[in-house]
């Protein structure tokens, strides 16, 4: 099932059009863990090809993926992250940290991502300030760019108000 686009003027709104299916996000994780042909994503995701085909073109059209003959076998295809995807890699990992944490399986974490040249697993990600502290939602505030449109100086308007808080 299709949807309609968003249309709102917003950068979140604009990257779900690309990685807002959920599948999608599954289809990036599995290549951020070394998952490139078609047919092994597809065997372990468990979905269809047509599915996964329109994630996989809609992500290489944007310009998240690109679609490589494979060396050995120039008939067949390999996806590789460009420099674009490769920058989806913290929004994937804030997604697997939030995961573990609020819905936990009861048997301990599922993954754990550790640095290779210390193996020491890395910190949750987190909104950080210049200087390295960790902010909460209620430290931060929205501040219109110069790109912004009527939409998003109406949203951030709420904030500069101070009309209301979050919980």
């Amino acid at each position: 099932m299709s949807r309609a686009p968003i249309e709102d003027d917003c950068g979140i709104g604009q990257a779900l059009n690309i990685v807002g299916e959920w599948r999608t996000l599954l289809v990036l994780r599995n290549l951020f863990n070394g998952m490139r042909t078609f047919d092994a994503m597809q065997s372990h995701l468990g979905i269809s090809s047509s599915v996964l085909a329109a994630r996989l073109k809609t992500l290489s059209g944007a310009g998240i993926v690109e679609k490589r003959p494979l060396p050995e076998d120039g008939r067949s295809h390999e996806y590789r992250l460009t420099d674009k995807g490769l920058d989806l890699y913290p929004v994937l990992v804030a997604l697997l940290h939030w995961g573990e944490k609020w819905t936990p399986n009861g048997r301990g974490p599922r993954m754990t991502l550790t640095e290779r040249a210390t193996g020491l697993p890395v910190r949750d990600m987190a909104v950080t300030a210049q200087d390295g502290r960790p902010l909460g939602p209620r430290e931060v505030t929205p501040v219109p760019g110069p790109g912004a449109s009527d939409y998003t100086r109406v949203l951030t308007a709420r904030w500069a108000n101070k009309k209301e808080e979050i919980a």
